[in-house]
């Protein structure tokens, strides 16, 4: 009868804390992933814009691109691979470049360069 007793017990013990458990409601990750994507490409043409200096239109078309590019990196599993993201990501650059002038191109080179040349040094 004790045996019975304590197994009895074992079970409701060890059933109840499982099923409280479960009971934890977590936020949606591709909806914060989605969120800090958004603040990070912000950031990143804010940066481009203090660089070279967008007009209010370039900046539209960029965000324009960003967000066609996430929507292929979500939907299609071949851009999965390594090489389909760096595929993938040579031909955002050369989208956005497209949308920059010649005179800009030129002076987000230069800025590559000088930071390029930076960093060797340190080094």
């Amino acid at each position: 009868m004790k045996k019975i007793i304590f197994a009895i017990a074992a079970i409701v013990t060890l059933t109840a804390g499982n099923t409280f458990a479960q009971r934890y409601n977590r936020p949606n990750p591709a909806v914060i992933d989605a969120r800090a994507d958004n603040v990070y490409e912000e950031l990143q043409i804010n940066k481009l814009d203090e660089i070279v200096k967008l007009s209010r239109k370039q900046e539209n078309q960029i965000k324009k691109i960003e967000n066609k590019y996430d929507r292929l990196t979500g939907k299609n599993q071949r851009y999965h691979t390594y090489q389909g993201v760096k595929r993938l990501q040579e031909e955002k650059q050369k989208e956005i470049l497209d949308v920059l002038t010649p005179a800009q191109r030129q002076r987000l080179f230069a800025y590559q360069h000088r930071s390029d040349n930076r960093s060797n040094r340190r080094g």
